[in-house]
């Protein structure tokens, strides 16, 4: 595959992610705000609570997929077909095995549902019931979609985006309406449950269709070297799969431990608008691992650092705009635009929660060259270390800033977060691209990552200082106007400072020049 190709299978994903993704995340929004104004801050409370204990449960994955995922790249260059059918039955069976774990651990976690929930909400249904359903939902959601995984090894993930696209639309539509006319939960629950299995479905028939090869029948299983490596690599995996569903539950179920039920729905909010802009990011560039991952097959470490370096390049630019954005924005969205003011958190819980961000955003190009390096075993400490220290932060800042008021206590627990980031993650992965991969030191590695982190900074305080001094000056008063101005400030503030620190600078234009001329040799096909 030539680099062309890859690029533009990249450009093609990515693309594809960010217009499916955009598209769930304004159908996420629409059904968020018709499901509060129907049901109410109690079972928006109650949602965002077992969203995190079943996202705690797909620590029965265990990276699992990202252990697969890079198992086949090399059959699928290779053309193996019996390596790709004994790789995927293997895949199948685990699969199964996790939607059962899912099953007996929620049939094990009801009669601890009373100690979950710190207060339980004035609603009609059993949280009993509503539990169970959402525990179905998870386990449902491991069928039939392993086939998924051999489409974006193949650099397919565009089929994906497009089924996920569609499925989002159906049901918010379908889901929206159940609420405005019957305002019944527990209905609402069970269509969840039959699109995920009408989706997952769909991706497996679509996977069959691209690949043939997977309805042979008469092929053994995994072949000792192959059980081996994938073994290996689901161990590794698994730490930092783990890793990653702690740090992101912790949040939650920590704030539930401590405070009402009403706060977890206020943070609910502001994680859907922030896990929505992650995830899609994250998805951007995780479209890039296979083509990197191919690349990896025949390029010098000199190649493999230009890309790297041109991806984080590009990964800066996004984290700059959004953060600044944020800053700007995400108050008076939630406040004046989409809710009202009592589902808003305070500024500085604001600023911990865009630094976060920030620090993710940033950490994607490493995660992505881990990944596609197959370096599993070799960094698998790191996010252990986070994970432990993320916990135990986020109780003892909970149990610090609570004597100043609740929202003085979301802060403290969303402080632990970045902060758990900071001291292991945003250092050990890049010394473990950098010491397997490149072979080099990581001296300017700091010190272009300062030279961002600092820019970004003066971008945040910028934007926001622009905003205020521009609705002061105009006097606004109306709610819509004022959000056109700080959306106005937004896209030329952020921008303008990066285009004057970076503009005339080498990898500037080799990352944005590689963006333009894939962009455009697609326009011409």
């Amino acid at each position: 595959m030539t680099e062309n190709t890859r690029t533009q299978n990249s450009i093609k994903n990515a693309s594809s992610e960010v217009i499916g993704r955009l598209t769930i995340a304004g159908s996420k929004f629409i059904l968020r705000t018709v499901f509060i104004y129907t049901l109410g801050i109690q079972y928006n409370g109650i949602a965002g609570l077992f969203n995190d204990v079943l996202f705690m449960f797909s620590l029965a994955e265990l990276g699992i997929s990202s252990a697969i995922s890079f198992a086949l790249y090399k059959p699928i260059a290779n053309k193996d077909e019996d390596a790709i059918v004994r790789i995927m039955k293997f895949y199948k069976i685990v699969y199964r095995i996790i939607a059962g774990v899912i099953m007996l651990l929620g049939i094990f976690m009801l009669p601890f549902l009373q100690y979950l929930v710190k207060d339980v909400p004035d609603i009609k249904e059993s949280i009993h019931l509503i539990f169970m359903l959402f525990v179905i939902q998870s386990a449902s959601s491991y069928l039939f979609v392993y086939k998924a995984t051999l489409l974006e090894a193949n650099q397919q993930k565009r089929v994906v985006s497009f089924v996920n696209m569609i499925t989002a639309i159906i049901q918010t539509v379908v889901e929206s309406v159940i609420l405005i006319v019957f305002k019944e939960y527990l209905l609402y629950l069970v269509f969840s449950i039959i699109f995920t299995l009408g989706k997952n479905i769909t991706i497996s028939k679509l996977a069959e269709k691209q690949f043939p090869v997977l309805k042979k029948k008469n092929v053994g299983p995994l072949t000792k070297l192959e059980a081996k490596q994938i073994k290996s690599d689901i161990g590794a995996t698994a730490i930092y799969n783990i890793s990653d569903v702690v740090v992101q539950t912790t949040d939650t179920i920590v704030a539930a431990a401590f405070f009402p039920t009403t706060i977890v729905g206020v943070l609910s909010n502001y994680r859907l608008v922030i896990n929505t802009l992650n995830t899609l990011i994250s998805q951007v560039s995780s479209s890039c691992v296979p083509s990197i991952g191919n690349l990896a097959v025949s390029a010098t470490a000199k190649r493999m650092k230009k890309l790297y370096d041109q991806v984080s390049f590009l990964m800066f630019m996004v984290g700059n705009f959004v953060c600044a954005a944020l800053i700007g924005l995400l108050n008076p969205f939630v406040g004046n635009i989409w809710l009202s003011n009592e589902y808003l958190l305070i500024s500085p819980t604001v600023i911990v929660v865009v630094f976060n961000l920030y620090l993710c955003i940033m950490q994607y190009p490493n995660s992505a060259y881990r990944k596609s390096n197959g370096l599993f075993v070799q960094g698998r400490m790191g996010p252990a270390i986070m994970t432990l220290l993320n916990v135990v932060l986020s109780v003892i800042f909970a149990t610090y800033f609570s004597r100043f008021g609740a929202q003085w206590g979301v802060f403290g627990i969303l402080l632990a977060t970045p902060l758990a980031r900071l001291v292991t993650e945003t250092w050990f992965d890049p010394y473990v691209v950098y010491k397997y991969v490149f072979k080099e030191k990581m001296v300017k590695y700091f010190l272009t990552r300062l030279i961002y982190f600092v820019v970004a900074v003066v971008s945040c305080f910028a934007t926001h200082f622009s905003i205020q001094s521009l609705i002061n000056v105009l006097s606004v008063r109306n709610v819509y106007l004022d959000f056109l101005l700080r959306v106005c400030c937004v896209c030329i503030v952020p921008n303008v400072i990066m285009l004057l620190v970076f503009f005339k600078t080498k990898v500037f234009k080799e990352s944005v020049g590689m963006v333009l001329k894939a962009v455009l040799k697609r326009k011409k096909k």
